[in-house]
């Protein structure tokens, strides 16, 4: 049996409070609020709630105050107000600053709240299933980009397989609380590499000179990268943190405080991987490399690096067969056949769709081993320990 949806009711009058909840408890799950401090107490400790219901005048902060720091706090709360003012003032303010749901006139009569209530639950699980739908083809299309990618041009494919693991560490480095806009944008800024070939990577690694049509083709990569993004639903801070990462481009004032972080963050990402996988410097001298010339506006970003690169400098070299590989390696190296073919650039995460690859690949071609990675602490000693029969 589905549990009652939970219902938070917030008056500074008690028996209004308890007379409501009388009613109101057969049919919902009801926590109840003499004022707005407990009311955030309640969002903080006892929430999720599905409706919260405020009353307007109250002590110390009105309902419309009350109800928009529940917009920030518990955003999917659908809102109701009750007031006894139902002038066009507090109409208006309640409206644009708190987005209430709905107005209900003091004195109100259990069965209207309830039945208000009801309707804000029916549109609290209509914008829950929305979301998810959204999520889902969200997913599916950032799917089916990286995999056209990977068909299109494999190493590009490689690179943006690695930027999304580093995003990720950066992400969690400084705990930004829902990373999966920068692991994608890290992932999908190198869309515009469908219109290059691998020679002009290649060159784009080593820093060779390049021709003036190339440099046209290498200037508008984030830009194409973003038009593919910005066609996609809900994707459109995304494309706008990697078009960013063009030379012509700018943050403006209109850009979300996301956006910019973002930016700034996948600008570092970018760079980091440049210098560890095309030039080949040692994390600490890429680190380095880009503090030394970064703006003031990449502290954020300078500080995540920093502690990913601390992080890795624990690590642990080792060489392992493919039977040793483990989610969560480091290839020191490129992972190639004995006649030299690269299947894999150096600084890419083991993975276990990786491992798969390797393995049948390995089943019918001879490749390069063991193969250097670089391993934590923990990981190196159980491997060690199994090598010995411990």
């Amino acid at each position: 049996m589905t549990p009652p949806e939970r219902v938070l009711l917030v008056d500074d009058d008690p028996n209004v409070l308890k007379a409501y909840e009388r009613r109101l408890r057969r049919r919902f799950d009801v926590e109840t609020a003499l004022c707005s401090e407990e009311g955030v107490t309640a969002v903080n400790f006892l929430g999720p709630f599905a409706v919260i219901v405020s009353d307007m005048t109250m002590p110390r902060e009105d309902g419309a105050g009350f109800l928009a720091r529940m917009l920030e706090l518990s955003p999917d709360s659908i809102r109701i107000m009750l007031t006894g003012n139902a002038d066009q003032a507090t109409a208006v303010k309640a409206v644009n600053v708190a987005r209430v749901f709905r107005f209900l006139n003091k004195p109100c009569q259990a069965d209207e709240l309830e039945l208000a209530i009801q309707d804000g639950i029916d549109e609290h699980r209509r914008l829950r299933a929305e979301r998810e739908l959204m999520a889902q083809t969200v997913h599916g299309v950032v799917s089916m980009l990286t995999h056209v990618l990977s068909l299109v041009n494999p190493s590009a494919f490689g690179r943006a397989t690695r930027l999304r693991s580093l995003a990720r560490e950066v992400a969690d480095a400084i705990e930004i609380a829902d990373p999966w806009e920068l692991e994608i944008a890290a992932s999908l800024s190198q869309l515009g590499a469908v219109t290059m070939t691998d020679a002009l990577l290649q060159k784009l690694g080593r820093e060779d000179p390049l021709t003036d049509a190339e440099q046209i083709l290498v200037s508008q990569q984030y830009r194409i990268a973003a038009d593919l993004i910005g066609e996609a639903p809900r994707l459109e801070s995304i494309a706008r943190a990697v078009v960013l990462q063009s030379d012509d481009e700018s943050p403006t004032e209109s850009d979300s405080v996301n956006v910019r972080r973002n930016a700034s963050l996948l600008a570092v990402v970018l760079e980091f991987d440049h210098l560890t996988t095309d030039r080949g410097l040692p994390r600490a001298d890429a680190l380095h490399q880009i503090v030394s010339h970064a703006p003031n506006s990449a502290e954020i970003a300078i500080e995540a690096l920093q502690k990913v690169v601390a992080r890795h400098d624990t690590r642990r070299s080792m060489e392992v067969t493919l039977a040793d590989l483990r989610d969560g390696m480091y290839l020191v190296e490129d992972v190639e056949t004995t006649s030299g073919i690269v299947l894999v650039a150096r600084g890419h995460e083991v993975t276990a769709s990786l491992r798969g690859r390797l393995t049948s690949y390995g089943a019918t071609h001879d490749l390069k081993l063991p193969i250097p990675v670089l391993v934590a602490a923990d990981m190196a000693d159980k491997i060690a320990a199994q090598r010995i029969g411990v």
